[in-house]
């Protein structure tokens, strides 16, 4: 028998099944997640502006940061301080209703009975 037909075939064959099989994929490493919780697409600007804020303070000499630091207190308490007159406002505007009320109630009907 010559061996060169069957190192032919043989060789046709494996072609054959190289053809008709697909090529082994690679294996897919998935990365692990971070358990985190989804975030609402109007958050991820915030979260931007937040980070550079956050760089922009941290690239600051330490005497730059006690300015920062020292302007933002006062701001702050500033707005606290609006606030809490705001507060105040209201609560006295309501005291004052409610005083109205009851002295149109004590006066305004006493007078109204009296003359029938």
């Amino acid at each position: 028998m010559n061996p060169q037909p069957d190192q032919d075939l043989e060789r046709r064959l494996q072609q054959l099944e190289a053809d008709l099989t697909p090529p082994p994929q690679p294996p897919i490493v998935s990365q692990p997640q971070k358990p985190s919780q989804p975030q609402p697409d109007n958050f991820q600007p915030v979260q931007v502006q937040f980070n550079k804020l956050s760089n922009w303070f941290n690239s600051l000499p330490g005497f730059g940061k006690l300015i920062v630091v020292g302007v933002a207190a006062i701001v702050g308490l500033a707005i606290i301080r609006a606030l809490l007159k705001l507060v105040s406002a209201v609560i006295s505007l309501a005291v004052l209703a409610v005083l109205l009320y009851f002295g149109y109630q004590f006066f305004v009907r006493r007078r109204s009975e009296n003359k029938q």
